[in-house]
């Protein structure tokens, strides 16, 4: 039986249809021909056509001004200039054009299915305050995979879609709904709102246009829709690299500062001031990553991002001003339309996540290749040429894997023991647990440390917390590398000055290997040192720089503020962890500056970088001079005044007994004094031997000035292993540099009595360093600063040495010690000196008020390592202590019945926000000097403008709608 359909069963039509609104069409073109004869008839088969057209043009050199013409008439058609944004070129038509109800957006690489129009009509007519509607955006010319379904963005500043890359169109997205934005591309908006808003803004001529108009009908009361029955094909032309790039695009650094300037515009209330700072932090951080991730023009767009954005708040206040005026709600009530906090964490573990795939598992990503330029021949056989052996095309490389190699067999007895061992003893302070006990001691108000402290840590914790956060779990592994392989690393940045100095390859590699050695060489690594070894590693850096600074680096560009900038950063990384290496760097940059008086200026600055990075730490060192010599570790005797320690001074030795013999580096001086007859290079070679002698002059005078740390009752004579190794660089640079055009020319013999004067040194050095390793007194295991069962008790440890007679040395320990970097921290001078006295008592005149004393300091256990007779009697007669055994027969324990828990003193409540702004300023330092470059300029030759899409995705300004 048949059924008749009656109007009652009918679909209702919305309103619009009985009085449709007038909707007025905007098309932008720019170099478009390609696409729109597609694009074009999509219009034409529109079930719901806009009132009017405008199409506007800008500066197309291809045949789309005259396929637009044809279709829409030449008095439907604008021409804008060159340059033109997408906004702008919207503008220019909508002033031009009749008064409509409704906007309508189209790009020319964008095609509509006939009945976009009608639903996007539905979705934007279904409420009085829906303002701006969007279709679904499906890839031209796949037709299938999604591109957007509405746009929101992060809060770091980043588009998203909340889609996955290259997912299918399965109708799992088909659902109307508020969004904070959508594309212009097909973009539906009341005109009333546009003039209210004042459409898009002229400050973002290509990216994030689309989400910030979004943000502002948002904060203006409206709704911007998704009508998902509304579908547009859309090639992203511009994304995709299709079309040609042309004079007057704006640079790549656009869409970064589009991000942030959108982001700063809009935001409002306090959270402005966090996104201020987080987003300036986070592009710097992000501009780091890009360095070291080989990325340097990508880095240069971001600074550039940074400075324009930061650097010119008076546009920025103008454009919040704006926004303010049109707000009629805050950012807490349309906050459900931003993506959650969470995801630009998730976005940045699925990166790492496909990284670390790719490098495990190279053969499970799925790549695009590119097509062969060979011709297809199965028969022809190719022969392939192995070419010369690795070590004979790149020697340095095989040259830096053998160093690494007898690294580890020189550390051989390092790099096995129980599972909870670390590198201890001599110099070397405790090692974290993890990268977290360095950042926590460089934020704290109240030191750990025995008796209590409020000091200012050496800026040496914050290089080691940023450096073991990617291993946080396991900081011992980054002291481990620093002092292991100290001699590759050494090498390396040797190498590095050494590629200014000599086109030589093969003596500049023998000159860097004999430089790396000569840090395991001075014993500083066998010692713990771990000052010494950082600050010899930097060291050739700070003379790279230096040629850069004064203009006489070969291999870099000319000198700027940067290059000073980059000194004074350098500077400051080596005077963290040996406070010695800034005099040293002064020096050096008074000789530079008597060479050439017009690089004062520069220098000045890089001092003054220096200085503001070392923060007020290095005041101290101003305040008491002796502490210059006391670097990162733990108080431990140098060389004694003598004939043996001048000698070893001269060719980088400190006169300790874990040195290499001095007369391996006879042939470094040797060739050094060789050097000052070689006239072509005497000029360099009077700067060196200059430069030595100064270091040389440091050296001495830290060997005879009086010993003795500065408050502690420790008297040993003062470290000079890296004024030693500078006066062993300088004099291996004069070699360098001297040597070869004095012997150029002159037989073999003088070459071969150079050759083995020269391989003295690093042949050798290598024997003897891994013959007798570099352990004693560091070795792998616990600290056994106090006994382990001391350790966990929670009170402060005293340990005792020395005699009655020759006077007793008292130290106080809170758990197996101070951390690496911490060495240098003491407790307030009124508590050292009242657990002084209360020793003294002890010992003297065993009775309760000292004992009391000692509970009131928060002391837990006295300990005695190699206990005299006299000292043991008096603390066993001592009421109060208890003798509680000891781990080895020459020593022994006394614990404290019940120590008190005194209040430890506390820094002022701003020390945390001083710490935090000495980051900032390290950041900022560090980004301003990166090796960033900015992209080359590309442009065609044909005279064609640029023309915004609404999009935040990379897109060049000389093309419409991608």
């Amino acid at each position: 039986m048949d059924e008749r359909v009656t109007d009652e069963d009918a679909p209702a039509l919305p309103a619009w249809r009985s009085a449709p609104p007038t909707v007025g069409a905007v098309l932008v073109t720019h170099d478009g021909g390609r696409w729109l004869p597609q694009v074009l008839a999509s219009f034409s088969a529109l079930e719901h056509a806009p009132t009017s057209w405008r199409v506007v043009d800008v500066s197309s050199t291809d045949d789309g001004p005259e396929l637009v013409r044809e279709a829409f008439g030449p008095d439907r058609v604008t021409y804008a200039p060159a340059g033109t944004g997408f906004g702008a070129a919207v503008r220019l038509a909508v002033d031009t054009m009749p008064r409509t109800d409704w906007l309508w957006l189209l790009h020319d690489d964008a095609i509509v299915e006939p009945g976009a129009l009608a639903a996007l009509l539905d979705e934007a007519t279904a409420a009085d305050d829906v303002a701006v509607a969007g279709p679904k955006i499906r890839e031209w010319p796949s037709l299938r995979r999604l591109l957007e379904v509405g746009l929101t963005v992060t809060s770091t500043g980043v588009r998203e879609t909340g889609l996955e890359t290259g997912e299918p169109d399965a109708g799992q997205h088909d659902w109307p709904k508020d969004v904070l934005a959508v594309d212009t591309a097909g973009m539906l908006v009341r005109r009333d709102v546009w003039d209210e808003l004042d459409g898009l803004s002229p400050d973002l001529p290509l990216y994030f246009d689309d989400i910030d108009l979004g943000w502002r009908v948002a904060r203006a009361g409206y709704r911007t829709r998704i009508a998902p029955r509304a579908v547009i094909f859309h090639a992203e032309a511009s994304r995709r690299g299709i079309r040609r790039r042309a004079a007057g695009d704006v640079e790549p650094a656009e869409q970064r500062r589009a991000a942030l300037h959108t982001m700063l515009a809009n935001t409002s209330g306090p959270r402005f001031w966090w996104q201020y700072v987080r987003l300036l932090v986070g592009s710097l951080l992000r501009t780091l990553g890009l360095v070291l991730s080989a990325h340097p023009e990508a880095a240069g767009d971001q600074l550039q991002a940074v400075a324009s954005v930061y650097g010119r708040p008076g546009r920025l206040r103008a454009a919040r001003r704006r926004r303010a005026a049109t707000a009629r709600r805050d950012d807490r009530a349309v906050r459900h339309l931003f993506a959650p906090f969470w995801l630009p964490y998730r976005h940045g573990f699925d990166t790492a996540r496909d990284v670390a795939a790719a490098l495990v598992r190279p053969e499970a990503v799925e790549t695009t290749g590119r097509r062969s330029t060979l011709d297809d021949d199965g028969d022809a056989v190719v022969t392939l040429d192995d070419g010369p052996p690795l070590w004979v095309r790149r020697p340095w490389l095989v040259t830096v894997g053998v160093l690494v190699v007898l690294s580890l067999v020189a550390g051989r007895s390092l790099l096995t023991g129980a599972g909870d061992s670390i590198l201890t003893g001599g110099a070397l302070g405790v090692t974290p647990g993890s990268a977290g006990d360095w950042w926590r001691l460089w934020f704290e108000r109240s030191h750990e440390i025995g008796l209590g402290g409020t000091g200012l840590v050496s800026p040496a914790v914050l290089l080691l917390a940023v450096a073991a956060t990617p291993i946080w779990p396991s900081p011992g592994l980054l002291v481990a590398v620093l002092l292991l392989l100290s001699v590759p690393l050494a090498a390396l940045t040797a190498h590095r000055l050494g590629r200014r100095l000599t086109d030589h390859r093969r003596l500049r590699i023998v000159w860097a290997v004999g430089y790396g050695l000569t840090v395991a060489a001075s014993g500083a690594v066998a010692q713990g040192r771990l000052g010494t070894v950082v600050a010899l590693v930097v060291l050739p850096v700070v003379v790279v720089t230096t040629l850069q600074v004064a203009g006489v680096d070969p291999l870099s560009q000319r000198a700027s503020w940067r290059t000073a900038v980059r000194w004074g950063v350098w500077v400051a990384v080596g005077a963290a962890f040996a406070p010695v290496v800034l005099p040293l760097a002064l020096l050096g940059a008074l000789v530079v500056a008597a060479l050439d008086p017009r690089l004062v200026r520069r220098l000045l600055l890089g001092v003054a970088v220096a200085v503001l990075l070392l923060g007020p730490w290095v005041v101290g060192r101003l305040l008491h001079p002796g502490l210059w010599w006391w670097e990162s570790g733990s108080p431990l005797a140098g060389g004694d005044p003598g004939w043996r320690t001048a000698l070893g001074l001269v060719v980088g030795r400190a006169g300790v007994p874990e040195q290499a013999p001095v007369w391996l580096g006879v042939g470094l001086v040797v060739l050094a004094v060789l050097a000052l007859a070689s006239r072509a290079a005497r000029a360099v070679v009077v700067v060196c031997w200059t430069l030595a002698l100064l270091a040389l002059g440091v050296a001495v005078l830290g060997v005879v000035l009086p010993g003795g740390v500065p408050g502690t009752s420790v008297d040993v004579r003062a470290w000079v292993g890296v004024p030693a190794g500078a006066v062993a660089l300088a004099l291996g640079t004069a070699a360098l540099v001297g040597v070869p055009p004095l012997v150029e020319g002159r037989g073999r013999a003088w070459v071969g009595s150079a050759l083995v004067l020269a391989l003295l040194l690093p042949v050798g050095t290598a024997a003897w360093w891994v013959v007798r390793g570099v352990d004693d007194p560091l070795e792998r295991g616990r600290p056994d600063t106090v006994p382990a069962f001391l350790t966990d008790r929670g009170a402060d440890t005293v340990v005792v040495t020395g005699t009655t007679g020759r006077g007793l040395e008292v130290e106080v320990v809170r758990g197996e010690g101070p951390l690496v970097g911490a060495e240098g921290l003491r407790p307030p001078e009124a508590s050292r000196r009242a657990l002084v006295d209360a020793v003294e008592r002890l010992v003297s005149a065993p009775g309760t008020q000292a004992v009391s004393s000692l509970s009131d300091l928060g002391v837990g256990a006295v300990y005695a390592p190699d206990v005299d007779t006299e000292v043991a009697r008096a603390l066993d007669a001592a009421p109060g202590l208890e003798p509680s055994g000891s781990e080895s027969p020459t020593s022994r324990v006394w614990t404290l019945a019940e120590p008190t828990q005194p209040a430890r003193p506390e820094a002022p409540a701003w020390r945390p926000f001083l710490a935090a702004g000495q980051v900032l300023l390290w950041l900022v330092a560090v980004v301003l000097t990166a090796p960033v470059r900015r992209r080359p300029s590309t442009p065609d030759d044909t005279p064609s403008g640029d023309v915004t899409s609404g999009g935040g995705r990379r897109v060049r300004t000389d093309e419409v709608g991608s």
